[in-house]
């Protein structure tokens, strides 16, 4: 594991297609914005894969009607 330190509005590159981006840091936490090929899944550790396939037909749902 490789353990970095970042502050606000540095990158990280991996493999020349994903950008990891400082986005917001408060107390005890950051945002992060993550660029990826649509190929690559991206899903937060927490997050059961079968609740992910929910959240995502939720979010296509909402753009569809905005």
């Amino acid at each position: 594991m490789l353990v970095l330190r970042r502050r606000m509005g540095e990158e990280i590159i991996i493999n020349e297609n994903i950008r990891i981006v400082v986005a917001q840091t408060t107390d005890g936490s950051c945002r992060l914005a993550i660029e990826a090929p649509d190929s690559y899944r991206i899903r937060r550790a927490e997050l059961p894969p079968f609740q992910e396939a929910i959240v995502q037909r939720t979010a296509s749902a909402w753009q569809v009607q905005q």
